[in-house]
């Protein structure tokens, strides 16, 4: 198949080696030249340009854009998406997304993958990013039957597991295992991060091991990106918050009044809900 993807950072780029070793022809969009060389020295496309009418006989078109930049795209962009071809994207919003992009091409289907490391740009991309990853799909009830099958066929076929629901329903699930987590990690290395006690910040810094790098890894990732979730999910976001605090501050009560043994229950009783969440 001729796919088309626009945006050649850690998704895009990733998505654009895997599709290649599943013998796709790849047709890849870069934001300026110097990423443009960067796409063509990593292979990360089979033709790479930053002219979106490379576009022109692509059959499915993945975009692999910013937020800001999928909810309000270039009119050179839209303009150069065929009407024929199907059309998806891996923002992680989909209400705002799948709302424009709906209005803009027929064929349009919102989808994201659960994939990510703390890198991007054009050099972060790597064919394993998918693998064994949950893609979700956010068909409404505007979509193309066909559209839909085919984008679930094509991420089927890289290893990932799907999962369906609304716009509306993606976004409330992913502020509460995605998006909370990114500010819950910052604030957590702000917490650890004690400038003024410098002898306290010199040993915690070298005893930092495993277990702070595992809970703040999302805390050192793309700033952009972090921004971005924040303005386009933020009522959802902000209830996750107000959910934390609350949680935490059951938590805080609790070594307050020295309940060691309600505490203990809390503990092991998370301990046991956690592994219905990580395999």
């Amino acid at each position: 198949m001729k796919i088309g993807i626009v945006g050649l950072g850690l998704i895009g780029g990733s998505l654009g080696l895997k599709l290649q070793s599943l013998n796709h022809t790849i047709y890849g969009i870069a934001n300026n030249e110097f990423n443009e060389k960067k796409a063509k020295e990593k292979k990360l496309a089979n033709y790479v340009s930053c002219d979106s009418s490379l576009l022109k006989n692509c059959e499915l078109i993945i975009l692999a854009l910013p937020i800001n930049d999928l909810i309000s795209p270039s009119e050179r962009l839209v303009a150069s998406i065929p009407r024929k071809a199907i059309v998806t994207d891996v923002g992680s919003v989909k209400e705002s997304i799948v709302n424009k992009w709906e209005n803009l091409h027929p064929l349009f289907i919102g989808s994201h993958p659960m994939a990510g490391t703390e890198k991007h740009g054009v050099n972060s991309g790597f064919e394993g990013l998918f693998k064994n990853a949950k893609w979700i799909v956010t068909p409404t009830q505007n979509s193309d039957p066909n559209a839909v099958e085919t984008i679930s066929d094509l991420i089927k076929s890289m290893d990932c597991e799907i999962c369906q629901a609304s716009p509306k329903e993606h976004d409330e699930a992913v502020s509460l295992i995605s998006h909370l987590p990114i500010f819950l990690a910052s604030a957590l290395i702000k917490t650890a991060y004690t400038k003024n006690n410098q002898s306290l910040l010199d040993l915690t810094q070298n005893l930092a091991a495993t277990g702070f790098a595992d809970t703040s890894r999302v805390g050192g990732g793309n700033e952009k990106l972090g921004l971005d979730l924040a303005m386009n999910n933020q009522i959802n976001i902000l209830n996750a918050i107000n959910i934390f605090k609350n949680k935490l501050s059951t938590l805080e009560s609790l070594i307050k009044e020295k309940n060691w043994e309600l505490l203990f229950n809390q503990l092991a009783e998370t301990k046991e809900i956690r592994k219905n969440f990580i395999n």
